[in-house]
This record gives structure tokens, C-alpha cells and sequence, in this order.
């Protein structure tokens, strides 16, 4: 009884360090996945059995935990290019014994190389260079691997486009809508698009090449 009120506590106290990253990231402004998005990315982790994964966009770590935390086997190459963020998130990592399966590249997604294969791709980084992300990195994914893209409604923007008055965010939101439009038109994938779930996530996948 002693052994699994310890293993109770150990529980209760991994979940408040948990929230303490995520309510300080929310009070910093710091991008993090909504929570409805983040159940569904997980769900799919485990429906899919990944294990080697691959995060365009760390920000403080928060994802890439509780992304590791979903199995013990799940290895995860997540990169940030923001040295106050990375920073952070090598410790919210550390902090978490996570260091072992959590690896922070301190570097511009852009510049990042690796030969290494995964079962799931997560992009929640600058939405303005999805397109880009996804060319530079479809070599990296397993034939039955998938990507997953998160903000893909950017708060509802895609749908008032014509309405913002600032330039720049105008712009931001339209290179995402030529996104979507651009990828749901792609013939080399199926993809799945959630609009209602979290911020929009669209979920790509090869198509057989012998269909």
C-alpha cells in the first residue's frame, strides 16, 4: 500500500509540473497546441503505434512531453530555433527524466538535416512555411508514417480573410488557406482535414503508388 501511494504521489506530481509548463507558457504567450487538439494527436499516436517521431516547432516542450509520455519506447527529434525557448525546454525536459527520449535541435527548421525515418511528422511551427516543411521533410517519413499539422483554421482567420486590416496577418492567413488548398488538391496524398478540432489539424498520408 505504502509502494502505490508513493507511485500515486510521483503520478499527482508529474501532472502539476505538467500544468506549470503549460499555464506559464500560456501567461508568456508562448504557442502551444489547444488541448482538444493535443487529446487527438495523441489518440492517434497510440491508434498508430508510433514510436519514432519528428516536432518542427518545440517552443517550451510541452507538446514533445506529453507526446513521450504516451509510451516509454517513443523516441522524439524536436527542433527550436528561439534560444529562449530552447532554453526552457531543455529544462522543462530535464525536469521531466525525458532527456533520454527527447532530443532538442537548437536550429532553424530550414537547416536542419537528418537521415533518420518517422512514423509520425508534427508541424507546429511557421505556418507560412508549411509547404515548405512538408517538401523538405516527406522524405523523412516512413511509408506509413504520417503528418500531422496543427493551426490550420489560425483562430478562425482562414474563414475572414478579406476582413483583417493588418497587411501582414492578412498575408499569413492566406498563405494558409493556399496551403490547404494546395494540399487537399495534391494527388500524391490522402488527406484528412478537422477544422472543428483544436486550432484545424490536417493529417497526411502517402497514397499507395500501386492503387
Amino acid at each position: 500500500m505504502r509502494r502505490l501511494h508513493l507511485l500515486c504521489e510521483i503520478s499527482d506530481a508529474m501532472k502539476q509540473e505538467i500544468a506549470r509548463i503549460k499555464e506559464k507558457a500560456l501567461e508568456e504567450g508562448v504557442p502551444i497546441i489547444k488541448d482538444e487538439g493535443l487529446a487527438f494527436l495523441l489518440n492517434v499516436i497510440r491508434q498508430r503505434n508510433c514510436r519514432d517521431i519528428l516536432e518542427l516547432g518545440t517552443a517550451v516542450g510541452y507538446s514533445a512531453i506529453q507526446m513521450a509520455k504516451t509510451d516509454e519506447e517513443i523516441r522524439i527529434d524536436t527542433i527550436e530555433k528561439n534560444e529562449e525557448m530552447y532554453l526552457q525546454a531543455v529544462e522543462n525536459i530535464r525536469n521531466e527524466k525525458l532527456d533520454d527520449r527527447i532530443f532538442v535541435h537548437f536550429t532553424p527548421i530550414e537547416e536542419y538535416r537528418t537521415d533518420r525515418m518517422y512514423d509520425l511528422i508534427f508541424v507546429d511551427a511557421a505556418k507560412a512555411q508549411y509547404g515548405k516543411y512538408l517538401e523538405q521533410f516527406l522524405p523523412n517519413l516512413k511509408e506509413d508514417g504520417i503528418m500531422f499539422f496543427d493551426n490550420m483554421v489560425f483562430h478562425g482567420l482562414i474563414y475572414e480573410a478579406d476582413t483583417i486590416t493588418s497587411r501582414s496577418l492578412r498575408n499569413l492567413v492566406k498563405k494558409i488557406i493556399k496551403f490547404r488548398e494546395k494540399v487537399l488538391n495534391d494527388e500524391r496524398f490522402d488527406i484528412i482535414m478537422f477544422d472543428s478540432i483544436g486550432d484545424g489539424i490536417l493529417i497526411l498520408t502517402r497514397r499507395n503508388s500501386e492503387a
